[in-house]
């Protein structure tokens, strides 16, 4: 780490004072990029995976002043899914050039109200996705555990242990007129494509359109989706009566048991949940 810092400095002397802060613990990349802000800072970089994009990104959004602060990604994370739908590398020189030229683009996010981890009503946004049922239970047993292997090895091990684990359970989704109820695996509301390292659940999503993706799997089986990984690989949609996909700008979802909620990579809480997108409120430098 103290390498990468000193890398960091030395790429970005020119461009002004810098504060660094190692994250040490669960929102605590939120509480330091608060600090930043109130402290003066306008661009902030996010150092890590998925999560600690997602932490950067709420402290930016819950600002009062967000639309005038700008966040830069540093992709060092296991999955770094949401990175994939932006193009961005892990290359300082390219992340240097891009703020001194001012190079930025907005996109929407999405904002959820749920059921937190302690029953208390929480609101959080997401950048990239957020999935209720058999994903947020993959985010809890990979959290649980240390990973021995690669990132597509783990995540691919994680979503097989969850799918002998998991039970489809009784879902009410509901969004501008469309309806929906059954049992289901699981439930994606996707801003970005990609999720648990390079999946392409939501192909046709983008970041900056003011919709959301949904993709709805009902019962469908660990066979259904080891069949179904080349086309995931290569963001393609999945050719079976028990998916659809949907496009909006808010749903609510309820259950007959409280499921878990995977937002951006992190076990977060529990429906009921309602969801709804803010168009291009985040300024992600690209």
């Amino acid at each position: 780490m103290e390498k990468l810092i000193l890398k960091i400095k030395r790429t970005f002397e020119e461009l002004g004072s810098l504060a660094f802060h190692i994250t040490t613990a669960e929102k605590n990349a939120s509480f330091w990029a608060i600090e930043a802000i109130e402290r003066g800072a306008n661009v902030l970089i996010a150092v890590g995976g998925d999560g600690t994009v997602n932490e950067v990104a709420n402290a930016i959004l819950f600002h009062p002043n967000r639309s005038k602060l700008k966040m830069g990604i540093l992709p060092f994370g296991k999955g770094n899914d949401f990175v994939r739908s932006l193009g961005i590398r892990r290359d300082l020189t390219m992340l240097c050039d891009n703020i001194k030229l001012g190079k930025s683009k907005r996109i929407d996010a999405g904002k959820l109200e749920f059921v937190g981890k302690e029953g208390e009503k929480s609101r959080r946004y997401f950048v990239n996705i957020a999935d209720v049922g058999l994903g947020g239970l993959a985010t809890q047993m990979l959290r649980a555990g240390k990973p021995l292997w690669s990132s597509n090895l783990t995540y691919f091990l994680v979503i097989i242990k969850s799918f002998m684990k998991y039970r489809p359970a009784n879902v009410r989704f509901s969004s501008h007129g469309f309806y929906h109820e059954g049992k289901v695996m699981s439930i994606c509301m996707a801003n970005g494509r990609y999720f648990a390292s390079g999946l392409g659940i939501a192909p046709e999503a983008k970041l900056d359109d003011g919709k959301l993706d949904w993709v709805i799997l009902g019962e469908i089986s660990i066979w259904d989706y080891l069949k179904n990984i080349p086309r995931l690989k290569r963001a393609k949609k999945i050719r079976h009566p028990e998916v659809s996909y949907h496009r909006g700008t808010e749903c609510n979802i309820s259950s007959d048991i409280p499921l878990p909620i995977d937002m951006d990579g992190e076990f977060v809480g529990y429906t009921p949940m309602r969801c709804q997108v803010e168009s291009l409120v985040l300024e992600i430098i690209a």
